[in-house]
């Protein structure tokens, strides 16, 4: 049994990201698909509340309500999916982690030939929280690209420019290194599009040879080796406490 805390009223799909069970999007879509029972009732109305008296089920299994939320921090190496099943199987992350993590939920994905630091949670609602774009948690990925960035190059990333009807907010990018075929240069995002950084310098005739995510938002990819694991302290991240859930 999955045992969490309820305060008075909460939404039935807020009650299922916090068990770790999905994340929002997925948590209404698993009452859309009728999985879910209320007081042995199926609901699918995905605004229904529920109270910590009721009894919750998915599936037929109580979710009496959430284990305490775990967080854990990976070192993506390329050639690598952020998922956890590929049709075409493919290696995915959930290949290089511990069997008892496979339920945890990707925050912040990586393209498949992209590096770096990647967070894992069984909290649906701390996911969305750093996700979403308005909270402004930034990523700062170091990037290796075939040829330079001109100056006015720099100005249009720094701006935010639009390619194939997509915005892209302004980015901070700076050169780390100049070398005659390359260049090492930092781009810090604030929100995460898909291949968005791949995109902003093709649009430049710019190729990346290398993209590493060292950090994102509070959490740091440090002296982590490639395609190792850790599991991370909560109390490292006390300004995210709203998000933990101790067992009752």
């Amino acid at each position: 049994f999955l045992i969490m805390s309820i305060k008075s009223e909460i939404r039935i799909s807020r009650c299922l990201a916090k068990a770790g069970l999905a994340s929002r999007r997925e948590a209404e879509k698993l009452i859309l698909d009728g999985r879910v029972t209320l007081n042995g009732k199926t609901v699918v109305e995905p605004w229904r509340n529920c109270t910590k008296k009721d009894l919750l089920k998915l599936d037929g299994i109580i979710v009496s309500q959430s284990i305490s939320t775990s967080l854990h921090a990976l070192h993506k190496p390329r050639g690598y999916l952020s998922t956890s099943k590929d049709a075409l199987g493919r290696k995915t992350i959930f290949d290089l982690i511990d069997g008892r993590l496979q339920h945890l939920m990707i925050i912040g994905r990586l393209d498949y030939n992209s590096e770096g630091l990647m967070i894992l949670t069984n909290n649906g609602e701390l996911k969305r929280y750093l996700e979403l774009p308005k909270n402004k948690f930034e990523r700062v990925y170091k990037v290796k690209i075939r040829g330079h960035l001109t100056n006015s190059n720099l100005t249009e990333i720094e701006r935010g420019l639009s390619l194939e009807g997509l915005n892209y907010k302004p980015i901070v990018a700076r050169v780390l290194e100049s070398k005659k075929s390359y260049s090492w240069i930092e781009m810090v995002l604030t929100e995460g599009k898909n291949r968005e950084i791949r995109k902003i310098l093709a649009s430049f005739n710019l190729t990346v040879v290398r993209l590493i995510r060292n950090t994102f938002g509070p959490f740091k990819l440090d002296n982590l080796q490639t395609g190792e694991s850790k599991k991370l302290k909560l109390e490292d991240f006390s300004f995210l406490k709203n998000f933990w859930t101790e067992i009752d």
